[in-house]
């Protein structure tokens, strides 16, 4: 197995935003970062297949335990979907997908709001596999003590790839799930969906006129983010695309569903609580100027 690459992990580290986690004044974490690959590699030898573990560059090991050669893999963007159990390298676990009555895990692939060993991980697999990772402390919690994880822990994580899904495929769920009639649904080139719920007639609002609207916004998983009624100016820079080419193609008094991907949304970045590569639906109503 090739030795650590100190200048590789700092990179790394940076990229999946974990430099919340690491202390550049600690001197202890160079130390540590040799300590968690020796503890990792002496776990290996108590593993039947420690001998078939893989070092990845980042740092990380894994021992694919269950191959699936024909399912997909994940892209950036996707929303994918696993379960994972992580534990201590002592077998104290410490973390699990099973939270809050759920049992599943997903998050957008290269959102990087995760640890980096997820993060990278997924895209070390394909869906219907299961693999353990195990992470070094920069790879998992870090450097400081959490609530039952001691700083500098390196983790045993046990993953399983369920499913991945690109955001035109989770728009497509929400409506299907919905039993929304493709008769009534207006879809564009880039997946900005429409579903009128009231016919009024006249024109469309041009660019440059200023609408108050009523909305609702939410995730697809129905989870609201925001509400209120509020003045827009069509055409302006200061409204997500999405939901301006909507207003765009509505009349006034008109009420509909408009749903639309990130890329006509808040992208790779986000928006406080709304997580990168996140598709939005708004209901909405545009009243008289």
């Amino acid at each position: 197995m090739k030795r650590i690459n100190l200048s590789l992990i700092i990179v790394f580290a940076l990229l999946v935003g974990l430099s919340g986690c690491m202390d550049s004044d600690n001197t202890d974490d160079t130390a540590k970062v040799k300590e968690n690959e020796v503890a990792i590699e002496n776990y290996l030898k108590t593993d039947s297949a420690g001998s078939k573990a893989i070092r990845d560059s980042s740092g990380l090991y894994y021992i694919t335990r269950l191959a699936n050669p024909s399912g997909q893999l994940a892209r950036r963007g996707d929303a994918a979907t696993i379960k994972y159990t992580g534990y201590l390298l002592n077998g104290t676990k410490v973390v699990s997908s099973t939270v809050d009555s759920k049992t599943t895990f997903t998050f957008p692939v290269e959102g990087y709001q995760y640890w980096g060993g997820i993060e990278r991980g997924i895209f070390l697999m394909r869906t219907g596999e299961k693999t353990t990772f195990f992470l070094p402390f920069y790879l998992a919690s870090g450097n400081v003590d959490k609530v039952n994880i001691p700083a500098y822990s390196p983790i045993r994580l046990e993953v399983e790839f369920l499913k991945t899904r690109t955001e035109p495929q989770q728009i497509d769920d929400f409506i299907a799930a919905k039993g929304y009639k493709p008769a009534n649904i207006e879809r564009t080139a880039d997946n900005l969906v429409i579903i009128r719920t009231n016919t009024v007639t006249g024109d469309t609002i041009p660019a440059g006129k200023a609408v108050s609207v009523k909305y609702v916004g939410r995730l697809l998983d129905d989870t609201k983010f925001d509400e209120r009624t509020s003045t827009f100016t069509t055409g302006s820079a200061g409204t997500i695309p999405g939901f301006d080419r909507a207003l765009r193609k509505l009349r006034f008094k008109e009420k509909a569903l408009i749903i639309f991907p990130s890329a006509l949304g808040y992208g790779k970045s986000g928006y406080n609580t709304i997580l990168p590569y996140t598709p939005l639906q708004f209901e909405i109503e545009v009243m008289q100027p």
